[in-house]
């Protein structure tokens, strides 16, 4: 018997080695069928270390709703198996009852229910470590969250560096660009980007060039380089099917679903699409849904799954990334409708988050300045100063970012509102009046006690928020506004 055991318990450790394989350095999702497999046989010797270790193998967080459920079934049964703790029990049990309930914690978050206030006190080792980290990571994705994410995200990447585990590391600097992209921090964004792919190239990890190339994807769609998108996408949809990613067909229709819309192009065949694959998501996936009949005109659907959603806005998450793009995709519908009491209701939740961008995780499309939906919803509601602030705000940080398609949306509301948008700052009306009045920028700087080149970057920034070709142009706009 114990010869037999013995053999049931190595078999299940090669599961077990295969399933951390398989996540390090290929496919959750196959990683996760290892683990089944182990936990099968941890079931039935029975091993209740070994139904912990399968429990908790896999750290990572899927998108949203798949898989969270049976992981947290499996952690449950863990702790069942465990027992309550004994005087004379092994003194490795203390250990993986504190790891399964710190992973127990870390999945219920967001789409899954909250299990109650379970002890994250675990050993100080670097997966043990990590695992804490995730487990605080997932808890801050709500707007209030996102410069508790920066210092997690550091706190990662230290931790992957002093453990040599470029698996830890990457997901520090994956974390660190998801945040600065919503903070609008485009330099910092980058560098974030950068330093991933200098880890990933190392790691030679299939699943991480996945998210890398996806990464890339949708900065070319930020950029606006519409050309460069498809060819990206369809490299990181090869890249995550080989993987074995379960959701590389997912993030792959989330972008193309974006670009259609801006393109106007496929829409009707995303929109079926999306539509068979959340039929068993959760009811605030059919917000999605709900953006693409927008863009087909086909208001009447679009209403009543507005309707319904509004009626249960209380209930979203408000610790997941969706939270956010799912509220801003609202507020684009209220608008639509122009209904003023939903949009009443959904500019005091976007409020706090005036200063952010409708980003997710970097692997999905930017969305753009949370300033802008508050500019058009502060226009339903016929809040004219609050119009030409959020505007003014909305085309300042899609500048920033250097995404041309969220800046000229901002420049088409304002030229459909005159005063929405003050044109100039106070310094720039100040020199716009001295050119039209035929001053060289040598005399302007004299005057107004600046350098030249001060002068001279003023002078473009007249011209190019205007839209006028010289300084002619300037003079006859400053006459027209006397």
């Amino acid at each position: 018997m114990p010869a037999a055991r013995d053999e049931s318990g190595g078999a299940a450790r090669l599961h077990l080695d295969r399933a951390r394989d398989e996540v390090r350095n290929g496919s959750l999702e196959r990683g996760w069928q290892e683990c089944l497999a182990a936990a099968a046989i941890a079931r039935s010797m029975p091993d209740p270390e070994l139904l912990a270790e399968a429990a908790t193998v896999l750290s990572e967080p899927t998108l949203m709703w798949t898989r969270t459920g049976a992981r947290q079934a499996l952690c449950f049964e863990a702790l069942g198996l465990l027992g309550a703790p004994t005087a004379d029990e092994a003194p490795t049990l203390p250990q993986w009852r504190r790891r399964v309930r710190a992973h127990l914690d870390g999945l219920s978050t967001g789409w899954a229910e909250h299990r109650g206030d379970l002890s994250r006190d675990a050993p100080p080792d670097a997966s043990f470590r990590f695992a804490e980290l995730q487990t605080a990571y997932l808890r801050s994705l709500g707007i209030s969250g996102v410069f508790d994410r920066l210092v997690l995200a550091h706190q990662a990447v230290r931790l992957g560096r002093a453990a040599d585990d470029d698996h830890i590391e990457a997901w520090g600097w994956h974390w660190r660009a998801d945040a600065l992209e919503q903070l609008g921090l485009r330099a910092d964004f980058l560098d974030a980007v950068r330093e991933l792919s200098a880890v990933v190239e190392r790691a030679a990890s299939p699943v991480w060039h996945w998210r890398l190339t996806a990464i890339h994807a949708n900065i070319a769609l930020l950029e606006g380089r519409i050309a460069d998108v498809a060819p990206l996408a369809r490299r990181a949809l090869a890249e995550g099917r080989n993987a074995g990613v379960a959701d590389a067909d997912l993030f792959d229709l989330i972008l193309r679903g974006v670009v259609a819309v801006r393109t106007g192009s496929g829409v009707a065949g995303v929109e079926e699409e999306v539509r068979l694959l959340i039929a068993d998501a959760p009811y605030f996936a059919q917000g999605w849904r709900a953006e693409l009949l927008l863009a087909l005109g086909r208001m009447d659907e679009v209403e009543t799954i507005y309707r319904m959603l509004m009626g249960r806005l209380d209930q979203m998450p408000t610790d997941v990334h969706e939270w956010l793009v799912g509220h801003v995709t609202l507020a684009e519908i209220a608008v639509a409708l122009d209904d003023r009491d939903g949009a009443a209701r959904l500019r005091g939740l976007l409020l706090p988050a005036a200063h952010l961008h409708a980003a997710g995780p970097a692997t999905t499309p930017y969305g753009g300045p949370v300033a802008l939906p508050l500019a058009k919803l502060s226009a339903v509601l016929g809040d004219q100063d609050a119009v030409g602030r959020f505007a003014a705000d909305a085309l300042a940080r899609a500048e920033a970012m250097q995404a041309p398609w969220h800046a000229t949306a901002a420049r088409e509301f304002a030229a459909a509102r005159p005063h929405a948008l003050p044109p100039l700052s106070t310094r720039e009306d100040e020199i716009a009046r001295l050119v039209a009045q035929g001053r060289t920028n040598r005399e302007i700087a004299t005057m107004l006690f600046l350098s030249e080149r001060t002068v001279e970057q003023h002078v473009r920034s007249i011209l190019h928020k205007l839209g006028l070709p010289n300084r002619a142009a300037v003079a006859a706009w400053v006459v027209e506004q006397r």
